[in-house]
């Protein structure tokens, strides 16, 4: 039985999914957690069956597209694979309504050409012509307003929103992908109290959620912080100022960061800032953060200190088109020592246990295990110990790997980051911690969120530069190893092949690399 895929053929071995195929026969493919978490290595059927539970966790309309998981894939046929085409992935919308808002926000009304089940709050990536993709958040619900509406920013410069803002017409049709996302008003959630925060026009999905959860007899308290640096970004104020009149539950505050003579109404800070103010308990509230990345983050780490469950955080960071440059240095200085919660760990005992009983669950788990490949578990005890027990004591000894560093080449999720914390808060409650040390330590690992989540493998930052990542690449071998595929002994002078995304090297036999005496066994199409 074989994989193809871009020119070449693979056997697939005994017991093998079609990503470890293809990672055994040196195929550049993109992969991290290979159990189906990530869905990084998503790939499209050309021909033959992926085999049952090859589309898990996929969205319907990529399963009838042909998309599945190789991670997940075990065929029992022949199977012809391919990168999935992007075009497959889009619909088309037409512009139905244009409105300027402020003199840099414009809405942007459309009617989409097939049926599009959305949420407010939700996003669509927007693709022009040349196939420049731009996401931006949905504000309309479609119970009410019928087309599918969004607020773009004017940014001067901007590639999309000049174009969007300036040059499409009533009329003019786009290609767009989604819905996608889950930051959007529940109504399960219909009696516990929401905190929005948001800036510029990362109003637009929260103006959405909160007349949906109004529209939808929302209960609870509801409050709504916007800011902007300028008045002009403080838009749909009249309409929010009408809406928190008519309904008591809602309070919203507008404040701007830089601009010295504040409008009627509006008040000066940052919208972090001032929404926490008062040191709010959030325990038991729903959490909504959308605008710029930095605030995002800032909102989510202020959060989880406040009480928040991050299951019950939702966010939309409005992120870069240029890569996030890691702040380690700077967030790991801003750490003050905690002698309350070191002491409570014995001053390191606690915390070895605590990381013992963590890791022995880990290790087995399904979802967490396969990032711990090459990786022994008390290796991964000390090296967690070593840096969490030098931000609780002060003492600031630790030179292993910065977290960016530490998992650069892994992709996780928002999802499963808050996966791994949920899991590491039950052993702490477990231990006996207090809920505000609790708070405390689950504060700091959401400090580097953006350092750990991202949707594709990055290089390691070395005197501030990414260094490239390597596609396999054959070498010799230099020491006696033992090959990651069959595990049979590899000599000095053999020639193999090195995997630097994951760190594994395989034998000649594993990777198809030809042997200089003899020749590489045929494989016929």
């Amino acid at each position: 039985m074989r994989v193809f895929f871009e020119g070449s053929a693979y056997s697939v071995g005994e017991g093998e999914s079609v990503l470890e195929t293809l990672i055994r026969g040196g195929a550049n493919v993109t992969f991290s957690c290979r159990k189906g978490t990530c869905q990084s290595c998503m790939l499209e059927t050309v021909r033959g069956e992926p085999g049952e539970g090859a589309a898990k966790g996929l969205r319907s309309a990529l399963v009838d597209a042909g998309m599945f998981l190789p991670c997940c894939a075990h065929p029992t046929r022949d199977l012809e694979v391919r990168r999935p085409d992007p075009a497959k992935l889009f619909t088309r919308l037409q512009l139905a309504e244009k409105e300027w808002l402020s003199p840099s926000v414009c809405r942007l009304s459309f009617e989409p050409e097939t049926n599009l089940d959305w949420k407010a709050g939700q996003f669509v990536n927007l693709r022009r012509s040349d196939g420049v993709v731009r996401s931006y958040s949905i504000a309309s619900i479609p119970e009410e307003d019928y087309f599918l509406t969004v607020h773009v920013k004017r940014i001067e410069g901007g590639v999309m929103s000049t174009w969007l803002c300036d040059e499409l017409e009533v009329g003019d049709a786009i290609d767009a992908q989604g819905p996608i996302g889950s930051c959007y008003y529940d109504p399960a959630d219909s009696a516990k109290n929401l905190l929005l925060l948001c800036t510029g026009s990362g109003l637009s999905p929260l103006y959405g959620i909160v007349r949906d959860a109004l529209r939808q007899g929302h209960t609870g308290e509801i409050h709504l912080f916007h800011a902007s640096k300028t008045a002009d970004g403080l838009y749909l104020r009249d309409e929010l100022r009408a809406l928190a009149r008519e309904h008591a539950q809602l309070r919203y505050t507008a404040s701007l960061t830089q601009q010295a003579d504040l409008p009627e109404g509006v008040v000066e800070g940052r919208v972090v800032a001032r929404a926490f103010e008062r040191g709010p308990d959030l325990a038991g509230w729903m959490v909504y953060l959308c605008g710029i990345p930095e605030m995002v983050y800032e909102g989510r780490h202020q959060a989880v200190l406040a009480g928040a469950a991050r299951a019950d955080i939702r966010a939309d960071p409005f992120e870069y088109a240029h890569p996030y440059q890691p702040d380690d240095s700077r967030k790991l200085a801003q750490i003050a020592p905690d002698p309350e919660l070191w002491e409570a760990l014995e001053r390191g005992p606690g915390l070895m246990r605590i990381l013992t009983s963590f890791y022995d669950a880990a290790f087995v788990d399904p979802r967490l295990a396969p990032f711990f490949h090459r990786v022994t578990k008390q290796r991964a005890i000390e090296q967690q110990y070593a840096f969490l027990a030098d931000l609780f004591s002060g003492r600031r000894a630790y030179f292993g790997l910065r977290p960016f560093n530490a998992h650069h080449w892994m992709i996780i999720s928002d999802e499963l980051f808050d996966y791994r914390e949920a899991a590491m808060e039950a052993v702490l409650r477990a231990y006996g911690l207090s809920e505000p040390l609790i708070r405390r330590w689950a504060a700091v690992h959401e400090l580097f969120r953006r350092e750990i989540v991202k949707s594709s493998a990055r290089g390691m930052i070395i005197a501030g530069v990414e260094q490239a990542m390597a596609p396999p690449e054959r070498v010799v071998v230099e020491l006696p190893c033992v090959c990651d595929g069959c595990e049979a002994e590899m000599n000095v002078g053999e020639t193999a092949r090195y995997h630097a995304h994951g760190g594994q090297l395989f034998c000649e036999a594993c990777a198809g690399v030809p042997s200089r005496s003899r020749p590489p066994p045929s494989i016929s199409p």
